[in-house]
């Protein structure tokens, strides 16, 4: 649209009175910028008067006179020569030369005429007056209606253009900021792709103008922060709120020679009700701190030879995974490694080659072990490998074999050729009580036996040898005693509803009160239970058990969930045992989960046949640790019977830390909701974690953040 001229608006406005209400003069003052004056902006009338009038100023102060002289005719006012006792000199910028006649209705040379103009606010924008009419005579009624909406059509023009004239000062100020600012600042269009851009923007992302406009951010956006990327636009999509902005997020961007910059991403809408929503994007470059972070991280937790994590990031993740051993029932193995004959090599050929050998030394072992291990050096030639949720200890010992194997073989620096060796020491948690000082002095001591002994071995420590050796046969007959003297016990811990962070049952987990060897966590004695005459034993006490104490809880809290391996499920008398623990115990059928935590239900031809039966009685059958092993996306294909999935901790550990990590808890959650399945999320430790699985869908949690599993007493004291 084109901008209106306002003096050729004006003008035409004082033409059209002048040709089409019978008077020979009109005049449009306006108020100036500074409210001071009014200034003759339009004049239609003989040329000696537009000569005399244009561009002419007069103070407020004669008009406040005017005004106070004069009489409303509706919007008008009249100024009334017979009523007014002011001297017309006085307020009067001009008096026509006209003759007076005795006709009361006639117009006398010293009346006046005019109508204030105003904006729809009320604010005074200046003054349209008439003069002289032709046939000698003051206005009737339809003249003046015709004057008030002329001069309402003068008032839309004058606030047409001064709203046009300050939209241009603001744009060209606004340009002037924008192009000058050291800040990036670009505005993207609709699409989220560059409109505009200034200078800065483009010095930042190393690129010329040419090669951003019309591109989506994105584009340059590191592989890793497109996620972040596509959050922030999706909280700014044009069909949210109408917060103008969304909060800051910190993002990596590509530079054309493949470097890495990192900026503080602001985002702000610019909303239109006649335009689609536009962003107005500013970075705030922030690389220089990140690399000083990640300097200050990599010398707090890490090894500067190596790279690998230090002595105290070390025992951290060993802290860590020795308490994920006691809610998830796993086993936690340590090796100590100590590089033989290091001095012999330093002395020989100095400390630059001894350096290498041990940052080869690093490599060969990290990358033996599994990618969920950590292996760091304590410091000088020893090592620390930390495995968490091992399999068994004969797992353990398959990966320190490796270990050795693979730093064995033959290494050449410097044109030197070499036969490294580690000596190697295993220890593993000895149920709750293990602390990470302990084991990694129970390894260092076993290191000790491997390198006196057979240097360039591993050895086991003593007491953990009994413990997954020697010692299984005495547990195996301990078993029997467990059961009768009543010796295992249930600890639950809540799962909770996360709409409303409401308790909706519990998780029956064993322990064993062992009378000499404390409160047993099932790594330490479930290899000898699974698989043996005590299986089903043992599983009908769980059952019978949780059944019990579920149906004392309240009403809205006795959902309980209950371990039972594959075997268990083969049972043909299974369902009979359930039907009579919910009879014994009161509890109805819709309060029990059956969670499968096996694999071998897979090859089972009967598989579906088995779920079928337990189903049938009205319980709940979920699949725990959904997303390892193949206790996955093949239980959801074959076995509809399936109506929750529990999904592993491990993939709630890694978020914000990789990822990918992010997308799978995503694309499960998606996966659950559109097979019509609940959807638990296991090892949720924190506010943050819990509310992201919130935000996903996911219906319900549990771990540490909701509470850690506990006796039944404890729990409703």
């Amino acid at each position: 649209m084109a901008e209106i001229n306002l003096a050729e608006t004006l003008q035409l406005v004082a033409d059209t009175i002048v040709e089409s209400l019978g008077f020979d003069v009109a005049v449009i003052n306006l108020l100036d910028d500074d409210r001071q004056a009014m200034v003759v902006a339009a004049v239609t009338g003989p040329e000696e008067l537009r000569a005399t009038l244009l561009h002419r100023r007069q103070g407020l102060k004669g008009w406040a006179q005017l005004l106070a002289a004069s009489e409303p005719w509706g919007r008008l006012r009249f100024l009334d020569h017979a009523k007014s006792t002011v001297d017309p000199a006085d307020i009067l910028s001009w008096i026509p030369d006209l003759p007076i006649s005795d006709d009361p209705n006639a117009w006398h040379p010293e009346d006046s005429l005019f109508a204030p103009l105003e904006a729809p606010d009320g604010r005074q924008l200046g003054m349209l007056s008439v003069d002289v009419p032709r046939d000698g005579l003051r206005p009737d009624a339809s003249t003046r209606h015709a004057l008030e909406a002329l001069a309402v059509t003068a008032s839309l023009a004058i606030q047409h253009a001064t709203l046009a004239a300050e939209s241009r000062r603001v744009s060209a100020r606004f340009r002037a900021v924008f192009d000058a600012s050291p800040i990036p600042v670009g505005l993207l269009g609709a699409d989220r792709c560059v409109v505009s851009l200034n200078d800065a923007f483009c010095r930042f992302l190393a690129r010329p103008r040419e090669d951003v406009v019309g591109h989506n951010p994105l584009e340059f956006t590191h592989p890793d922060d497109v996620g972040s990327g596509l959050a922030i636009l999706h909280a700014m999509r044009s069909d949210c709120s109408d917060a103008a902005d969304a909060a800051p997020v910190e993002k990596r961007y590509l530079l054309p020679d493949g470097s890495v910059v990192w900026a503080r991403l602001h985002l702000a809408a610019l909303r239109s009700p006649d335009e689609p929503d536009m962003l107005i994007s500013q970075l705030e470059d922030i690389t220089d701190r990140k690399r000083a972070e990640a300097r200050l991280l990599q010398q707090a937790h890490f090894d500067t030879l190596t790279g690998l994590p230090n002595r105290a990031n070390s025992m951290r993740r060993l802290r860590a995974a020795l308490e994920a051993d006691i809610e998830a029932g796993t086993l936690t193995a340590v090796f100590f490694c100590d590089v033989d004959r290091l001095k012999l090599v330093n002395d020989a050929h100095g400390h630059a080659v001894g350096d290498a050998y041990l940052q080869e030394i690093a490599r060969r072992i990290q990358a033996t072990v599994r990618s969920d291990d950590t292996v760091g050096r304590l410091g000088g030639d020893e090592f620390v490998v930390v495995l968490p949720a091992v399999g068994s200890p004969t797992e353990a010992l398959g990966l320190a074999g490796r270990v050795i194997d693979a730093v064995r073989q033959p290494l050449r620096l410097g044109g030197e050729g070499f036969s490294p060796s580690v000596s190697l020491g295993i220890a593993y948690a000895a149920g709750a009580s293990s602390t990470p000082d302990e084991m990694l002095a129970q390894a260092d001591t076993a290191m000790y036996r491997a390198k006196t002994e057979d240097r360039g071995s591993w050895r086991v420590h003593d007491t953990a040898v009994k413990n997954s050796a020697v010692s299984q046969l005495q547990l195996r007959s301990d078993v029997a005693a467990a059961l009768e003297l009543e010796q295992f016990v249930l600890h639950y811990q809540p799962i909770v509803r996360l709409s409303d962070r409401k308790v909706m049952g519990y998780e029956a987990l064993l322990r064993w009160q062992h009378p000499t060897r404390g409160l047993l966590a099932p790594a330490a004695f479930l290899d000898v239970i699974l698989d043996s005459e005590y299986e089903t034993p043992v599983t009908d006490w769980v059952l019978r058990q949780a059944c019990r104490d579920a149906a004392r809880r309240p009403r809205d809290q006795r959902r309980v969930n209950v371990n039972v391996s594959s075997i268990q499920v083969g049972r043909r008398d299974l369902p009979d045992l359930v039907l009579a623990c919910l009879r014994d115990s009161g509890l109805e059928a819709g309060d029990l989960v059956l969670e499968l935590t096996e694999d071998r239900l897979l090859s089972r031809p009967d598989g579906a046949e088995l779920l079928d039966r337990l189903r049938s009685l009205g319980v709940s059958i979920a699949i725990d640790d959904f997303g390892t092993g193949y206790a996955g996306l093949q239980y959801l294909q074959r076995f509809p019977h399936i109506n929750i999935i529990k999904l592993d901790r491990s993939f709630i550990a890694g978020l914000w830390q990789d990822e990918v990590s992010e997308h799978i808890v995503r694309g499960v959650v998606d996966i659950a909701h559109s097979c019509g399945l609940t959807m638990v999320v296991e090892g949720v430790e924190t506010a943050e974690q819990a509310e992201f699985v919130r935000q996903l869908g996911a219906d319900a949690a549990q771990g540490y953040y909701f509470g850690r599993p506990e006796p039944y007493a404890e729990l409703h004291e």
